[in-house]
């Protein structure tokens, strides 16, 4: 008897050793001391792995800089706290990263950030597509997006609100901590108001399918959703569209890639269409380079090999503000180096740098990750400005007829119908020009 009795109190103790033991590491992971731990380890890969710090003077004075910590703090506030450090690297990708695990909440809708709205393109709720975001949780959304913006900390301004709604807005119960939020939305197309309350789900919501295809005699749009594929019955999608809008094409063809509002992702989609455009094997980018201890090197390519059809007639890439990733800028490199297709809008990053190749470390304490290129490409300065000076001098096409609405981020018929007003457009001038 004795021994049974024992036996439950060892029991029992193991169980509230191990309680106390959870207790107090999730207690000391995000205390001051711990948080100066991850910095470190933040300013040791990025001074060691970043390609632009190869340069002593800017790792030092990237080195010498300070954070100060008097108090535990969350994993997205100790990202806020460290932005203005990463914010003096300005190459557009670094940043701290947050992995989400499986029982983490998110909202049941995708969202977009267009004209300084956050609309709903994909909702499994009660909030409508279309429907403008006001508030959560009683707070103006452009608060939230005004804070929180700064977790893209080498981002301007614009950039750092459209990613925060693109990439991480859909995960705000994560960082609220809260398995239900109340949304004040307003109804699609109307003044009135309605408010959800909106429970978490397990899923991402994404586009179901990466691409979209809409043809309309002898013009083709090509409309790109989302550079990132989930798995390979999406890439065939991809590939069997794109495969077959070449098939078809002839000399008097029309092609438009629009590239405006698409969700990021790698280079696997990006070179399955600038393959259409080539007919020998291209190097991806004009020139790449990458870091050896203190020196930056150039880098050999595995050059993209051509299409079995290649794209016929006329090429067009729509493009606007939106258009900052790095997957739309790599293609803009691309056509501006080998001249296979002319813009149509205004090309939003005119840096002749992209920042490419990251290196992720997870961080000991917080569990999050530093994010930092490890390569750049670099396209010749003169190339890429008479590119940016031949596409603002394009007036060939009236870049104000081609201005994306919102209704077409969430209405398959909407750009059905912007279509058909382009074709007409399009008719008309030639027309007129044969007269």
């Amino acid at each position: 008897m004795k021994m049974n009795n024992f036996t439950v109190w060892f029991i029992i103790g193991v169980v509230v050793v191990g309680l106390l033991a959870m207790y107090v590491y999730e207690h000391f992971r995000y205390s001051p001391y711990s948080l100066l731990v991850d910095l470190g380890v933040i300013k040791e890969y990025v001074s060691d792995r970043h390609i632009d710090l190869a340069d002593i003077t800017l790792r030092r004075q990237f080195q010498d800089q300070t954070v100060a910590f008097d108090k535990r703090l969350s994993t997205y506030d100790f990202a806020l706290s460290i932005a203005p450090m990463l914010s003096t690297l300005k190459d557009g990708v670094t940043r701290i990263e947050f992995p989400l695990k499986k029982k983490d909440g998110r909202l049941p809708l995708k969202f977009k950030y267009i004209d300084n709205e956050v609309i709903v393109v994909e909702s499994e709720c009660e909030v409508p597509v279309g429907a403008k975001i006001l508030t959560i949780n009683g707070y103006p959304i452009d608060q939230i997006i005004e804070k929180y913006g700064k977790l893209f900390p080498t981002l301007d301004e614009y950039k750092q609100e459209y990613s925060f709604v693109d990439k991480l807005l859909y995960t705000y119960p994560v960082i609220i901590d809260a398995n239900s939020v109340q949304l004040t939305y307003m109804m699609p197309d109307s003044y009135a108001q309605r408010v959800a309350y909106v429970k978490t789900t397990q899923k991402d919501i994404k586009y179901t399918n990466p691409v979209f295809v809409f043809s309309k005699g002898a013009d083709t749009f090509i409309k790109i959703n989302a550079f990132s594929v989930e798995d390979k019955k999406q890439m065939q999608s991809v590939t069997e569209q794109l495969e077959e809008v070449a098939r078809t094409s002839s000399e008097g063809s029309r092609t438009f890639f629009d590239l405006r509002y698409a969700d990021d992702g790698d280079d696997t989609v990006v070179t399955t269409i600038l393959s259409y455009l080539i007919d020998e094997p291209k190097n991806l980018y004009p020139s790449m380079y990458r870091r050896y201890k203190d020196s930056i090197v150039a880098a050999e390519q595995m050059p993209i090999s051509q299409s079995e059809n290649r794209l016929k007639g006329d090429v067009y890439f729509l493009v606007d503000q939106s258009c900052f990733y790095t997957p739309q800028r790599t293609i803009l490199f691309f056509i501006a180096e080998h001249q296979v297709g002319q813009c149509i809008g205004n090309i939003p990053a005119p840096s002749q740098t992209l920042y490419i190749e990251e290196f992720w470390r997870i961080l000991p304490n917080t569990k999050v990750y530093v994010v930092m290129p490890t390569e750049k490409a670099k396209i010749d300065a003169q190339k890429w400005n008479d590119f940016l000076v031949s596409t603002e001098n394009n007036n060939s096409m009236d870049v104000e007829a081609f201005k994306l609405t919102k209704e077409m981020l969430y209405s398959y018929e909407a750009y059905e119908k912007y279509v058909e007003q382009i074709q007409q457009l399009l008719n008309a001038e030639a027309s007129t020009n044969s007269q």
